[in-house]
């Protein structure tokens, strides 16, 4: 179980103390990091707007999420987020993404965001390189989140369907953690915030999920968010592209899908896809 983390200053991240693990292991500090991103930022015409840091007690493990001024959508804007660690439980890792204007949730996929690099070798240059070329990426990474994101607005879930979803990313996938469920499972009975969508949405789901991880440790916090994504994307089908004529056909499957046993349920297709 990874140790506790908690929100903290930008100057208590720069002050933990580097590690000393021989001469095979080449750290990447946390200042070098948050100065690289905020120089390979500015370079790229990109202004800050808000930041935030989250660390465990010691300073061994941190986390930086920038949100940037950039993007005409009225839901969202661009975010850049970096992991780093000076305990060899976790490799540097930064991606791409975007945030929820109206609760801050975090919004990162693709393959943009899978970066992780060793602390060996080129460690720093490499880190550098690769910060730069997720930037270079960065507007039209969030022109596909945008579309994602109109794309989950379409999907209609039922109350059954939602609770498969929870409880497949809780017991199948392990991402969500029995406490993050929890969390969830208020947001669904009452929101915290509305998502300028049907609460029964997708896209309503899919923040009380993101909402739900914010709380996730920075070892986790983006590739959480990037397998929530993935999974979305992976296993909705847009109920919304099926033809009118059709409408009627696809509500007596789900009618007649639901007089199926507890164990055939869990292997049976959930609104025109099998979850894996």
């Amino acid at each position: 179980m990874p140790i506790k983390t908690e929100f903290t200053s930008e100057q208590r991240i720069r002050r933990a103390s580097l590690p000393n693990h021989g001469k095979s292991y080449a750290v990447i500090p946390h200042s070098y990091v948050i100065d690289e991103t905020k120089k390979e930022l500015a370079a790229a015409g990109f202004t800050i707007s808000n930041e935030l840091y989250k660390t465990n007690l010691n300073g061994e493990v941190a986390q930086g999420i920038y949100h940037l001024n950039y993007g005409n959508d009225l839901d969202m804007g661009l975010m850049f987020a970096w992991s780093n660690s000076y305990n060899k439980m976790m490799r540097f890792k930064c991606a791409v993404g975007a945030q929820v204007f109206v609760c801050m949730n975090g919004m990162v996929s693709g393959d943009i965001g899978n970066y992780a690099r060793k602390h060996t070798g080129t460690a720093l240059s490499d880190a550098t390189q690769t910060i730069q070329y997720q930037i270079s990426k960065a507007k039209e990474h969030y022109d596909n989140l945008v579309a994602d994101k109109e794309t989950f607005k379409q999907i209609i879930l039922t109350k059954k369907e939602q609770a498969s979803i929870i409880g497949q990313l809780y017991a199948d996938q392990e991402i969500l953690t029995l406490s993050q469920v929890g969390i969830v499972k208020r947001e669904l009975d009452t929101p915290s915030y509305l998502y300028n969508a049907s609460a029964d949405s997708a896209w309503s789901l899919y923040n009380h999920i993101t909402y739900a991880l914010k709380d996730s440790h920075p070892m986790r916090y983006l590739s959480d968010h990037q397998k929530v994504h993935t999974f979305f994307l992976s296993n909705l089908f847009v109920k919304t592209a099926v033809p009118a004529i059709e409408e009627e056909i696809v509500e007596e499957v789900i009618e007649e899908q639901e007089e199926f046993s507890y164990f055939e349920e869990a292997e049976r297709p959930i609104f025109g896809v099998t979850f894996l």
